[in-house]
């Protein structure tokens, strides 16, 4: 009995894989059809009629695409050829009905859209009448100017054909190039300007004061330029700028480039409708008023100070012979051997150092940056801790001068006003920083003071117990 029931399953295993084989072997795959015969890259024209506009995009073959109605402006190269690829792509799904009675019962009776293409060759192909969507499954009813037969095609191409003109415009503000600018000029109404020139590799401040500057934030300006995008079309043609601040600008942001063109963008008013957010800028070079997000020009509104480069002090590491510390934990000094070794002097007693604790430490005194510059001049430095100072450092060269001295200072303050939601009460600790190669001081943060802020014990080798020479 079980023989024979194996034998049955075999037989039916048998059957059916021959029949799929079969079907599978022979069966040619339907062909997929579309609702125009039409390449993407073959359409010149895409015309979009609404019951309450008219959008048209055109261009010549190899060049961009434009919009020419309602009117003209360079175009989205992205989204235009994404609408031409969507239309290029619209699938026939089904036929619904060869010659029907009513239009009204599929919306097709006053279409939402009407698509129509224009191919480079000069063919203008039958209009894609779009209706509603089906009530059952992911279709929407479309049809053929040239066809009374009502389609199905995806429901994903009524919503894709839905365009404004906002929509498809091009919303890239400036056209430089990063490698291309040789110059940033920040001016505020009040005639304050910010003058940064590139040297060799380098940025540099030209005013108000000659100064090296920070190419993190000097960079971080120029992508901030070169990548700002329109966030709302105000205004092609305003007949009169002063009601967006634009007029006198509050702020003017200029790139110069190595072929010795310019571009500006000027920032003025902020947008005060309501779920509006944005600052209404226009370009120095063009007419229409557009309003980019916030963020654009708080990241150029900055003073000079914070264009600055925020470095304590600069020096070389391979000058230095010795460093000098102060403390609250006492007095040492850090001296270079022989063979790249470093001693520990503590108290007129010789340890070996630890070579890369001690190196670290010149690495990250070397790298000392401020997370702000609060003064230049410094007033006073009681103000700041730094008449006695928490932590003294001097570099002596190897001609036995001294290369600098910077100076650290950490202190407890008692906020004046109460702390916003989330912020922790009570004292909390600031930290400054100053050095003998400028008038300068330098907001620090907490973590940058303790890791130069370290007794002597921790630069001293950990193999073998200090040794008196």
């Amino acid at each position: 009995m079980r023989l024979r029931n194996t034998t049955i399953v075999l037989i039916l295993f048998a059957i059916v894989g021959g029949y799929a084989f079969v079907v599978g072997y022979y069966s040619a795959p339907e062909e997929t059809r579309k609702l125009l015969e039409v390449k993407a890259a073959d359409i010149a024209k895409i015309e979009l009629k609404y019951p309450d506009r008219d959008i048209v995009l055109e261009r010549d073959k190899g060049g961009p695409w434009r919009l020419t109605k309602p009117i003209g402006a360079d175009a989205d190269q992205t989204q235009a050829n994404n609408l031409a690829s969507a239309i290029a792509d619209a699938q026939l799904n089904k036929t619904v009905d060869e010659k029907p009675t009513d239009l009204k019962a599929f919306e097709l009776d006053h279409p939402v859209t009407i698509v129509t293409v224009t191919t480079f060759d000069k063919k203008t192909w039958p209009g894609i009448e779009v209706g509603r969507s089906t009530p059952i499954g992911f279709n929407a009813y479309v049809k053929l100017s040239n066809s009374p037969a009502v389609l199905l095609t995806s429901s994903v191409f009524p919503s894709g054909m839905n365009k404004k003109v906002n929509d498809l415009r091009v919303r890239d503000l400036m056209s430089f190039k990063m490698d291309d600018v040789r110059k940033l000029i920040v001016t505020r109404d009040n005639g304050q300007t910010v003058e940064l020139d590139l040297d060799g590799e380098k940025w540099k401040m030209v005013k108000p004061s000659p100064y090296p500057a920070d190419d993190i934030q000097v960079r971080q300006a120029l992508s901030t330029l070169v990548n700002a995008k329109a966030s709302d079309f105000v205004a092609d043609a305003p007949a009169n700028v002063n009601q967006y601040g634009l007029e006198k600008p509050h702020l003017t942001a200029t790139v110069v480039l190595n072929n010795g063109t310019q571009e500006s963008l000027l920032f003025g008013f902020k947008q005060n409708e309501a779920g509006k957010s944005g600052t209404f800028v226009r370009r120095g070079e063009r007419a229409p008023v557009y309003a980019v997000p916030g963020y654009v020009m708080s990241s150029l509104d900055k003073s000079w100070l914070d264009y600055r480069d925020r470095s304590v002090f600069n020096f070389d590491p391979s000058a230095v012979e010795s460093v000098k510390v102060k403390n609250s934990n006492g007095d040492f000094t850090l001296k270079r051997g022989t063979n790249g070794k470093w001693d520990v002097i503590v108290a007129g007693k010789t340890s070996d150092g630890d070579i890369p604790v001690v190196e670290r430490m010149i690495s990250q005194l070397r790298n000392l940056k401020g997370s702000s510059i609060v003064a230049d001049p410094m007033p006073s430095a009681q103000p700041f801790g730094l008449e006695n100072p928490a932590l003294e450092i001097t570099l002596v060269g190897k001609d036995g001068k001294d290369l600098g001295t910077i100076k650290l200072s950490k202190m407890s303050v008692t906020p004046t006003q109460a702390p916003l939601p989330g912020e922790p009460t009570g004292p909390r600790n600031e930290y400054y920083a100053t050095s003998s190669a400028s008038k300068a001081v330098f907001a620090l943060s907490e973590f940058s003071f303790t890791q130069l802020n370290k007794p002597a014990p921790l630069y001293m080798a950990k193999s073998e117990p200090a040794v008196s020479r």
